[in-house]
């Protein structure tokens, strides 16, 4: 545990003073103040988007979910982007690319270690982006309805902490199979963007399947915990009740067998991997 906060704080540090870690943290504070200025701009137009659903009152409870779902959708995009920042290049790029392997794997700790501590570190940062931004959606709907967080919000920020430790397993297994970040960099891109999205449209329109089980699909929990409402799927438009508990849990199940499978394999591929 002693080598294991050793390596966590020192990566920790190399994080928060790179160039990957201020460019995420303006691309978030100005997400969060474009979010900031359509959320008061457009308040007025929530009854239109409800039009559909033949809603004819609004209960203060059911606006803040409104735009909390709203809120939450960029939240199934940053941290793909702060993964592909953190943890692309965490093995092939800082560990393969740049050498660093000849003179760290001399050092007395376990490869096991090394890579355990750098996914914590840049799961951190990571969290650290994302809650900045949670951090403005908690300002601007408390000033803009005068309420504090629904139950909701608590399961979204849940799926939420749960989708950034996954979308980071895997992309550090990825990073594994490379020797330049570029490639990986590349690979979970098309993968989570082009691969994810075939499969769902494949399934749904060809064979007629539900692929829940997708990451991106799981990953939507973070906005259906407001409303269970799909608007790029190819199904019925939903319900304006939450997500039920069984399927957030169904969700949560599936996020976590992606996290461990990847860790698992990421972490054995890095302890028998050669440098060249």
């Amino acid at each position: 545990m002693s080598s294991l906060s050793t390596v966590y704080v020192h990566y920790l540090r190399n994080y928060y003073r790179s160039r990957s870690f201020y460019l995420m943290l303006i691309l978030i504070l100005m997400i969060s103040s474009l979010m900031t200025y359509f959320s008061f701009r457009y308040y007025s137009k929530v009854p239109e988007f409800l039009a559909s659903f033949h809603v004819t009152s609004l209960p203060p409870v059911l606006r803040y979910r409104v735009f909390a779902y709203f809120w939450a959708f960029v939240l199934t995009t940053v941290p793909v982007f702060a993964s592909v920042f953190f943890g692309s290049p965490a093995i092939s790029g800082g560990e393969m690319e740049n050498r660093t392997a000849y003179h760290i794997f001399q050092l007395p700790v376990g490869r096991f270690t090394l890579y355990s501590g750098k996914y914590l570190a840049a799961l951190t940062v990571s969290v650290i982006i994302a809650l900045i931004y949670i951090a403005f959606q908690v300002a601007v709907l408390r000033v803009l309805l005068g309420m504090g967080p629904v139950p909701q919000f608590y399961i979204s920020l849940g799926m939420l902490l749960l989708f950034i430790s996954t979308i980071m397993s895997i992309t550090f297994m990825v990073s594994t199979f490379f020797s330049r970040n570029m490639y990986a960099y590349i690979t979970v891109l098309i993968a989570y963007y082009i691969v994810l999205d075939a499969l769902n449209i494949i399934l749904q329109l060809l064979y007629n399947i539900d692929p829940y089980y997708l990451l991106n699909n799981v990953a939507a929990s973070v906005e259906e915990a407001y409303l269970d409402v799909n608007i790029t799927g190819f199904g019925a438009p939903g319900s304006l009740s939450p997500m039920p508990y069984a399927t957030v849990a169904r969700n949560a199940y599936i996020m976590v067998l992606y996290l461990v499978v990847a860790f698992v394999i990421g972490a054995l591929i890095f302890e028998r991997r050669e440098v060249k």
